[in-house]
């Protein structure tokens, strides 16, 4: 029996050696692929992270071949799930450092799994077409673009179901008008008013993989909150007395007491303490009601409680949040900690190009908290506009007056 053993142990390592030399190319005839199909072709690879077939070809079409430094270092984290803030410098390659991983953890055919929120229509653009650029498949659309300012958000909100595209791309009012339609309420910051309004967010946000913030500084930070900080009272997030009859939520038991902060048990007609809003800003308000709303869907309609032999709810992995931008300062990495309920933002890992700690004093041309430079091939100038004038009239004249080649002008979609 030990010689047997032995003979067939021999067999396999011969047959192994046979197969991995045909592999390598020894033969070059129709055995040889045979013999790749046997062993398995290793799923094609950039830098670290594995890509599909598609994104691999459409990469080696455009002759990127290796990751930039920011790539390699942010990359494996996002694709693992982790939350993180990509500070890196313009022309870096941050949108391909969180479209590759994420889009390569996502379904080909559910809608609705990745939320890209940019500052403008013009970068929306940009980013779709990188989406789909980075990510085809059979000819379908990648990406819906929810960035019309000016239409309904009930049509917005129809037009990006019917759509169903796996990534949706927007600016940031038509992303809190249609969170709010979704929603059915405005009261986007109270997961118990959320929770009663029977909408239709909560079946977007269990879709929901990743929310990804772009620009983080412009969607997160206003002139105020950038100088001072967030009040106080929005600092502590203090809870607030609720009347359940003025604020269209049914009265009775389950709708929770003094005594339970909001968590049910109170009796009859009792009132309930609620937390003041936390935010103010468009992008803000809507990342948090897509929070809670997942939080709501993941607990179940009675918030978690379980009846007698009733199965607990499966969970769904946590909702990624990933900020870029070129200037990353403590209020940003402050205001992505309140997003996440972190006790300390400092938890919230800050990915740069050499993915180490900012030095204690910042040279000339640095900005943010990685001491990022900007690059030597852009120049940065300024045009003051008097009150009442017109920066459209003023950009017209700076480009006439410069005469490029090609121009992008970027308009925010709150401006005037």
């Amino acid at each position: 029996a030990g010689g047997s053993r032995a003979a067939m142990h021999a067999a396999a390592a011969v047959g192994a050696r046979v197969l991995t030399a045909l592999a390598a190319g020894l033969s070059r005839g129709p055995l040889a692929r045979m013999a790749e199909e046997a062993l398995g072709a290793p799923p094609p690879v950039f830098g670290d992270l594995p890509l599909g077939d598609a994104t691999s070809a459409a990469l080696r079409g455009v002759g990127i071949t290796r990751p930039t430094p920011i790539q390699q270092a942010a990359m494996m984290r996002l694709f693992r799930g982790e939350h993180a803030v990509i500070h890196s410098a313009t022309g870096s390659g941050k949108t391909l450092a969180y479209l590759l991983p994420l889009l390569q953890r996502l379904h080909t055919s559910r809608p609705g799994q990745l939320v890209v929120v940019v500052p403008s229509r013009e970068l929306a653009l940009q980013t779709a077409a990188a989406v789909e650029w980075a990510w085809p498949h059979h000819g379908t659309q990648r990406a819906f673009l929810l960035t019309n300012t000016s239409a309904p958000p009930a049509e917005l909100a129809e037009a990006m179901r019917v759509a169903a595209c796996p990534v949706v791309v927007a600016t940031p009012r038509p992303l809190l008008g249609a969170v709010r339609h979704l929603a059915g309420t405005d009261r986007l910051h109270s997961r118990r008013a959320l929770r009663a309004s029977g909408g239709e967010l909560a079946a977007f946000a269990a879709r929901l993989r990743a929310v990804v913030l772009d620009e983080a500084d412009a969607l997160l930070l206003s002139r105020q909150l950038a100088l001072a900080g967030p009040p106080k009272k929005m600092r502590a997030g203090r809870a607030a007395w609720r009347d359940p009859a003025k604020a269209g939520l049914p009265s009775g038991k389950g709708q929770g007491g003094p005594r339970q902060g909001g968590r049910g048990g109170g009796e009859e007609g009792e009132g309930y303490f609620e937390r003041a809003e936390l935010f103010t800003l468009p992008v803000p308000r809507a990342v948090q009601a897509l929070m809670s709303a997942r939080a709501n869907a993941e607990a179940g309609p009675q918030g978690g409680r379980r009846g007698r032999g009733r199965p607990r709810p499966k969970r769904a992995p946590p909702l990624q949040l990933v900020a870029c931008s070129a200037t990353v300062s403590q209020r940003l990495t402050g205001e992505m900690g309140r997003l996440l309920s972190l006790p300390d933002a400092d938890q919230l890992p800050l990915l740069t190009e050499a993915n180490a700690a900012a030095p204690a004093k910042r040279k000339v041309g640095q900005r943010g908290r990685g001491a990022v430079g900007v690059p030597p091939a852009i120049s940065h100038s300024w045009v003051p506009v008097p009150a009442g004038g017109s920066k459209g009239a003023a950009a017209a004249a700076v480009l006439r007056a410069l005469a490029p080649k090609a121009a992008l002008y970027f308009v925010r979609d709150d401006e005037p």
